[in-house]
């Protein structure tokens, strides 16, 4: 079992740093990567060989090799699985397929994300930016000192307003998912994230710290503008293109600063629907 258990982490840590090379290649065009490929050709050095293969195979076709069950669904393609099939992923005695898309699978200790609340019915269609996050997942000016107490509030924000369930839990997801490699980019821009989140649907929240905090990115320039985003598996694809948007629109310094001028939430919110209007629509 242990080795098991093993494998599947091997294989988590590999798919995000697969997923972080997509998501640096959108976010910096012209960034160096050729640490991220040495650790990428480490990690997966010593996976068996047929699994190796099939995760190859995988991940050409589909952001996520391996995703968790969800509701007795496989959260990568939505097909029902056996009982006895949701079992044998829970026990994790051997390393388990869906029989549908062939994805590996895992059974999460704990999910994370409710029922976004902004889908209340007979509300009305959200369109451009407002599709992933509201005036109340907008924070400024954000208090932390170090990167994981800016998480903290962040998170914290996430669950007082319905969004997630479990604010420590959170955290403790994003924070290891910046141990295998900072989300911060260039012009003080972070994107810390949770993948794999099942329950609700993608969401969004924007801190502006006016100072600036140390992120692990790029020199040593101070993250200033944090898109923190919980990610169901389903979501997974779009991510990168919502990332992409986003990096495109706030490389531009007058942008990103009329973020930064910001002073309540309310106009952080205005000034995000704004700057963001032709990139999403």
């Amino acid at each position: 079992m242990t080795t098991t258990h093993s494998l599947i982490n091997q294989l988590i840590q590999l798919q995000e740093l697969v997923v972080a090379n997509m998501q640096k290649k959108v976010s910096m065009p012209n960034a160096r990567l050729e640490e991220l490929g040495k650790s990428i050709s480490s990690l997966g050095a010593d996976l068996p060989q047929a699994v190796k293969s099939h995760f190859n195979r995988l991940i050409q076709k589909h952001p996520e090799a391996i995703v968790p069950v969800a509701n007795e669904l496989c959260s990568g393609c939505g097909m029902g699985l056996t009982k006895s099939m949701v079992q044998a992923v829970h026990k994790a005695e051997s390393l388990n397929r869906c029989p549908n898309c062939a994805r590996f699978l895992y059974y999460p200790e704990q999910l994370v994300a409710a029922e976004r609340k902004s889908r209340a019915y007979g509300e009305a269609r959200k369109t451009g930016i407002s599709r992933f996050t509201s005036p109340e997942l907008m924070m400024v000016p954000l208090k932390g000192t170090t990167a994981e107490e800016v998480l903290a509030e962040m998170c914290g924000r996430m669950a007082s307003e319905g969004f997630v369930e479990d604010a420590d839990h959170l955290l403790d997801l994003a924070l290891q998912r910046e141990a295998i490699i900072s989300t911060a980019v260039d012009n003080g821009l972070a994107f810390p994230h949770v993948r794999g989140v099942e329950g609700g649907g993608l969401s969004m929240a924007v801190g502006i710290h006016k100072k600036g905090v140390k992120f692990g990115g790029p020199g040593r320039t101070l993250t200033r503008i944090f898109f923190f985003v919980v990610i169901p598996t389903a979501t997974s694809a779009f991510y990168l293109r919502l990332i992409s948007g986003l990096s495109k629109t706030f490389r531009e310094k007058e942008v990103s600063d009329a973020l930064l001028a910001c002073t309540s939430e309310e106009e952080l919110w205005k000034a995000l629907i704004k700057a963001t209007k032709k990139t999403f629509k």
